[in-house]
């Protein structure tokens, strides 16, 4: 005697047109979400180049202070000596000859890590030399932005000449963020 058993097989997926509703929904989240994301993105990079340039200003100021001496503050390519362009690296060191430049007998203080390369930097060039009540002799704004220079994104560090470190803030509500002088930031 056969056992004629019929078996059933259930068979999981998505038909044509199902597949096509979800790929169109997919398509439709992504236009929509993608430009959110591209603008975190270009604000986080900004805000993290921003964060390591205070960081490296700040400690310059305070080690001038602690250590009543001059203290310099220059972008590098190779941590010995100080370029203009502040693309580079960044170092901090105490300038006891007062020349402006890291001799051998100078210790590093600190470093930090080249901008990124999605960011172009504005507002200043060679070194920044903290005296020994942290001041420095020019204010300076060091604004930061996209490589698009979509000033809407911009941010910057300001130096007062009293050596106070603080980032720029959209003061007047317009979307632009302002330097030292009230004046709203340039990406130029």
């Amino acid at each position: 005697m056969k056992n004629n058993r019929q078996v059933t097989v259930n068979q999981a997926g998505l038909t044509l047109l199902e597949l096509l509703i979800a790929i169109a929904i997919v398509a439709i989240m992504l236009t929509t979400v993608a430009p959110a994301i591209q603008s975190i993105l270009i604000k986080s990079r900004i805000t993290s180049d921003l964060n390591s340039l205070s960081a490296v200003a700040q400690r310059a100021r305070f080690t001038a202070v602690d250590e009543q001496s001059s203290v310099v503050m220059c972008p590098t390519k190779n941590y010995t000596s100080c370029v203009s362009s502040w693309k580079n690296a960044t170092m901090i060191f105490v300038d006891d000859n007062g020349n402006g430049s890291r001799d051998t007998s100078e210790t590093l203080i600190t470093t930090s890590d080249p901008l990124n390369s999605a960011n172009t930097i504005y507002g200043i060039s060679g070194t920044i030399s903290f005296n020994e009540q942290g001041g420095i002799s020019q204010a300076a704004t060091i604004t930061l932005c996209p490589k698009d220079n979509s000033s809407e994104y911009a941010s910057a560090l300001l130096l007062s000449l009293y050596g106070r470190i603080s980032v720029a803030v959209d003061s007047d509500g317009d979307g632009t963020k302002e330097d030292l002088a009230g004046a709203d930031l340039s990406c130029s």
